[in-house]
């Protein structure tokens, strides 16, 4: 009942409180991060997705509902499959990032999150460019998400780790189309060139 009462005060404050409020939220229980992980069948054997992020105890739901509501996006559901009290507030969609998420937060800047969501940014808008369908933009994401977040010390796969997967997977994909093809010529891979023979 009382989460209720403090959903009400929160509806009735001018928008412009509001948003400040979702900020200060954000800034205390929210995070901007870009997930990497293993995908076969992706260009470069990595897939990158970017995600704005909300964990909250279920009673605290109608807070939930209040940002996505100010937002104009966003999903809300349980943390887990299995039985769990924590509620993801997550936005996923890369429109929804590009053209709700990063403007209210540019307008309305953090203070704690800030370092974080700037990076994010960065990282949308090379997105958006297209720069991941290249070895070299692929790359640089890379080395700016490891930067998010603690320096990416929870990151399951380091750099080079990574790096070294990517390199490995472009040699096989060429050695393969080098042997149907049977030639000499150089393949182009965005802005890399790589000599098949």
């Amino acid at each position: 009942m009382e989460q209720k009462k403090i959903y009400y005060h929160l509806k009735q404050l001018k928008r412009e409180y509001l948003n400040w409020y979702i900020v200060g939220f954000v800034d205390g229980e929210g995070s901007f991060s870009v997930s990497i992980t293993k995908h076969p069948d992706a260009r470069f054997g990595w897939m990158i997705d970017p995600v704005f992020q909300i964990y909250q105890h279920e009673n605290h739901r109608e807070v939930l509902e209040l940002i996505r509501e100010v937002l104009k996006t966003g999903t809300i559901r349980f943390k887990s499959k299995e039985k769990s009290n924590t509620l993801d507030f997550s936005v996923e969609n890369f429109r929804s990032l590009k053209e709700k998420i990063i403007p209210f937060f540019k307008r309305y800047q953090l203070i704690v999150k800030n370092d974080d969501f700037k990076k994010f940014c960065q990282i949308i808008e090379l997105m958006d460019k297209k720069a991941h369908y290249t070895i070299e933009g692929f790359k640089k994401i890379i080395r700016i998400a490891h930067l998010m977040n603690q320096q990416g010390k929870q990151r399951i796969y380091s750099e080079e780790y990574i790096f070294e997967r990517m390199e490995n997977k472009l040699k096989n994909k060429l050695f393969r189309e080098s042997s149907e093809t049977n030639t000499s010529n150089p393949v182009i891979y965005g802005n890399d060139i790589v000599q098949t023979r």
